[in-house]
């Protein structure tokens, strides 16, 4: 018996040297480890910026603030023109064959782009704030709220482009820092050193956050990007192709995302759309393993793709969802049994968004539990496939929204998000077996 368990304890032992001898692997599992690190810290400020901003402001004022924070994020994703994966697939392109120039190139369209149509879109919310209010949430005090939030739609559009532009370069703590720890970790600060009790005076700390962040992510690149050897212009026709399908994938994705809370604002109060903003901001933290191996798997598959290493791209997917499993069961068995407690954080009221917590969860498991099949579509060129997957999912959500909503309100609202979720990562796993040969929950082995 002692030599058997002693003989598969070897028999594992090489089979994980031999794992990690394959620099493909090896160099996404030491990303991922760093990504992990700096996407458990993003979740920790996450979470207690959700906290303490739920228990200073309370259920009301709560409620306006993150109508008014998902509002500026769909906004600010409409602003950013589909260029975050574009960005990383072409920045990674040319960065692995040491094309300096254009890196530099593609950096400065992209951030030009997205500074002067995210600007444009913050003064139309900036202007209609009131006919908003009026006419879709009718929500006492969100005009005020929306018109401080304007101000951050192309500060966000532009921190996040920066992140996904050090992405490419994979400068992976710096990316995860810019994109999801800097602006939280910051209004976190400011809420804690000096508390406001009002859903205005929060959007403006939040505004000063993403001000601060945009300033560190410039910073970033400016000390990690190659330096251009002459000015070469990219092609915006090329660019053009490759992020105008991505734009609508995203604006559907974020219709997949949000539009259950934005129909919670239309048709239900403000402590509810409080209530299910926590449970999902909450659930949605179970996705830190997701984005911390996306941040190294994504340029990877754009540089195995280009060389034309199908082999290196399936093994390197499949081995990625591995990862992923590993943490993101025992995190969703952990969320179900504690679903109460967990809401408690943020104040006694908030315990009864307890089963839409879990409900929304599961959804986040079957994102998770189906890898980066998003980013495979995306950085192999097939934006079109993850288009119709987005299309299909996104109506499937507020459809779902719509019937449910009016009459189960909380409840209804996560059932529509959680499906929609699912939705759309079983077609991206459909699609990725279509398009490139191979079931990436193919895990065992």
């Amino acid at each position: 018996m002692k030599t058997m368990i002693a003989s598969n304890v070897l028999e594992l032992n090489q089979k994980i040297r031999r794992r990690i001898s394959e620099p493909n692997l090896r160099e996404m599992l030491v990303g991922s480890i760093v990504g992990f690190v700096v996407k458990i810290l993003s979740a920790l400020c996450l979470f207690l910026m959700n906290i303490v901003v739920a228990r200073t402001l309370g259920p009301s004022e709560a409620g306006l603030f993150f109508l008014g924070l998902t509002l500026i994020t769909i906004v600010a994703s409409i602003g950013r023109i589909g260029l975050e994966q574009v960005t990383v697939r072409f920045i990674a392109a040319c960065h692995a064959i040491h094309d300096s120039d254009g890196v530099q190139a593609i950096y400065r369209k992209a951030v030009a782009w997205v500074a002067v149509i995210s600007t444009l879109l913050a003064f139309t919310v900036w202007g209609s704030a009131e006919w908003i209010t009026k006419t879709l949430f009718n929500q006492p005090g969100f005009e005020v709220v929306l018109g401080s939030f304007a101000l951050a739609i192309p500060l966000v559009a532009l921190y996040t482009i920066q992140a996904h532009a050090l992405q490419g370069l994979k400068r992976i703590a710096k990316s995860m820092l810019t994109l999801s720890v800097l602006a939280p970790g910051a209004m976190l600060f400011f809420l804690m050193v000096n508390p406001v009790y009002s859903a205005r005076e929060a959007s403006l700390y939040f505004n000063i956050s993403c001000a601060a962040t945009l300033i560190a992510g410039v910073y970033f690149w400016m000390k990690s990007s190659p330096i251009a050897e002459r000015s070469v212009s990219f092609s915006s026709q090329k660019l053009k192709q490759a992020c105008i399908p991505l734009w609508f994938v995203i604006i559907l994705a974020q219709v997949s995302q949000w539009s259950s809370q934005m129909m919670l604002g239309a048709w239900s109060t403000a402590d509810n759309v409080a209530f299910f903003a926590t449970a999902q901001r909450t659930a949605m933290l179970t996705s830190f393993v997701l984005f911390a191996v996306n941040s190294i798997a994504a340029p990877k598959f754009s540089a195995l793709y280009a060389k034309g290493d199908m082999a290196g791209l399936e093994k390197t997917a499949i081995w990625s969802v591995r990862l992923m499993w590993t943490i993101a069961v025992p995190v969703l068995l952990f969320i179900t049994l504690t679903s109460e407690w967990l809401m408690g954080f943020f104040g006694k009221d908030f315990k009864e968004a307890s089963l839409a917590l879990i409900i929304l969860a599961v959804g986040q498991f079957v994102n998770i539990a189906t890898g980066s099949v998003g980013y495979l579509l995306s950085m192999t060129g097939h934006e079109r496939a993850l288009r119709n997957n987005s299309i299909i999912s996104a109506l499937l959500g507020v459809a779902l929204g719509a019937l449910l909503i009016p009459d189960y309100g909380l409840i209804g609202a996560s059932i529509s998000t959680a499906a929609a979720i699912a939705c759309q990562n079983l077609l991206g796993v459909y699609q990725v077996r279509k398009h490139l040969g191979f079931n990436v929950l193919m895990i065992r082995g």
